[in-house]
């Protein structure tokens, strides 16, 4: 309890997590036959709790994000369970969810990045399933739903050009960013590819052929292509978001392209 009394919660993310952990332990937390919290001592681990959540709510406000641990607000809600606080297990299972929730938000953002909608679309309608309110899941999910409905028209409109006309790269292009909006990757990447072939000065081709490779973790094929798009278009988000995100998932360093 001292090390939790004195706990400066501005210092360290890692420590605060460390020192919470400890504090939960020492109540001793466990479950029953039935599969139901208890601990030893109802009073005193109702004392460890209270402070644990001034302390989490200390380190949430300075850092402006939750704990790094989402199995401490687990815990925490057990905690509160067994000491019979209905109002905290309740706030602590809400950002439970909400945590979770933003982990999904985060995977639709990044599939509306690579042009892949429907999953994208998946990822929100699973956030809103945890958190039917969250501020940024369920306006992109409407954007991502739109993007697929018009999707299958465009797609079908390309097929038909291409169809009486296999050059014609505008159709390509606009065939490979539908097959990409509906999660059909392979096809789109070699959609993109075939554009490039017709027109190698389309920088946007280029980017997005770079980014759908991105979306399957092929990286070494994916930054060529991303490095041509921003030689021909020294300004194209697309392809400066696209190595930002490629060094940061290879090395784990992020860069100031964007």
């Amino acid at each position: 309890m001292k090390e939790l009394e004195k706990l400066d919660v501005t210092l360290n993310m890692s420590k605060n997590v460390e020192v919470i952990e400890a504090a939960i332990e020492s109540t001793g937390l466990g479950m029953d036959p039935s599969g139901k919290p208890t601990v030893q001592d109802i009073a005193a681990g109702r004392d460890v709790l209270q402070l644990i959540d001034v302390k989490v709510k200390e380190a949430e406000e300075y850092f402006w994000r939750p704990l790094d641990s989402p199995e401490v607000y687990k815990r925490l809600t057990d905690l509160a369970i067994a000491v019979g606080d209905d109002r905290m297990a309740t706030d602590y299972e809400t950002k439970m969810r909400l945590i979770e929730a933003n982990d999904l938000e985060f995977l639709g953002r990044m599939s509306r990045f690579y042009g892949n909608n429907k999953k994208a679309l998946e990822h929100y309608t699973k956030a809103l399933e945890l958190a039917p309110d969250h501020p940024l899941a369920g306006p992109d999910a409407e954007k991502a739903s739109k993007a697929v409905e018009k999707a299958h028209g465009e797609l079908e409109r390309a097929q038909r050009t291409l169809e009486s006309n296999p050059e014609d790269k505008k159709a390509w292009y606009r065939q490979a960013v539908a097959y990409m909006t509906l999660d059909k990757v392979d096809e789109a990447i070699e959609s993109y590819h075939r554009t490039v072939e017709l027109d190698p000065e389309n920088a946007d081709a280029w980017a997005k052929e770079g980014t759908a490779l991105l979306s399957l973790e092929r990286y070494d094929e994916a930054r060529p292509l991303l490095e041509k798009a921003l030689e021909l278009k020294p300004n194209s988000l697309t392809a400066k978001r696209g190595l930002n995100y490629l060094r940061y998932f290879t090395t784990g360093v992020e860069t100031d392209l964007d």
